[in-house]
């Protein structure tokens, strides 16, 4: 049986205004569930800290006994070429034993501690110690080879060790230590800053990584 074309169109506008009946429907009641947005900006708030400077970076410890810091006037005559760092002490929670078959690192705690007899000369002895390999290729002249560090159980406070060198010129070693009662008193030192200063600035130095 053949539906006629009238027929068609009659079934497809019934369905086309049911469907445009139930969005009308639809949309008034989504209108009423959503809140009204009132119509208006917030005033402008002023920030609070108006005028307020930002922290300046915390400054660099002075070494103990000093009002400032030496200037760093580099010369590239004068140059340290190696940094050697022990910590001397027998004591396995501070720091641990060597492993038995490295010979080199089994003798240097007997190499340090040689003629040390009493258990007090031993103490003595024990803390960290810095050989610093440096030279002056340039005109003779006055040096000071300087140590400055930082200790565990003093925090922030900047000690210092120094060696003077006079009219000097060539290659040198120097051992700098921080033994004994500076290192009961003030524990390992865990951070350093090694330079080479010469009237009253320093020309050459090297520094930890967390200096």
């Amino acid at each position: 049986m053949t539906i006629p074309a009238v027929g068609i169109k009659y079934v497809l506008m019934r369905k086309l205004l049911i469907l445009g009946v139930f969005g009308l429907w639809l949309s008034h009641l989504q209108g009423e569930d959503a809140p009204d947005v009132p119509d208006f900006r917030p005033a402008k708030v002023e920030p609070t800290t108006q005028g307020a400077e930002a922290p300046s970076p915390t400054a660099q410890k002075v070494p103990d006994g000093m009002k400032e810091d030496y200037p760093v006037e580099k010369d590239e005559n004068i140059s340290l070429n190696k940094i050697y760092t022990y910590l001397n002490d027998a004591d396995p929670k501070r720091n641990p034993p060597p492993p038995p078959d490295n010979q080199m690192m089994v003798y240097e705690p007997k190499y340090w501690d040689h003629g040390a007899i009493l258990a007090k000369d031993r103490a003595a002895r024990q803390g960290n110690i810095f050989v610093i390999n440096w030279q002056n290729d340039g005109e003779p002249a006055d040096f000071t080879v300087r140590l400055d560090y930082r200790q565990v159980m003093s925090r922030e406070r900047v000690m210092t060790k120094t060696q003077d060198y006079k009219n000097f010129d060539g290659y040198e070693k120097t051992v700098l230590k921080v033994t004994g009662d500076d290192y009961l008193r003030g524990g390992k030192v865990h951070s350093w800053r090694i330079s080479i200063v010469r009237d009253g600035k320093i020309v050459a130095e090297k520094k930890s990584f967390i200096w």
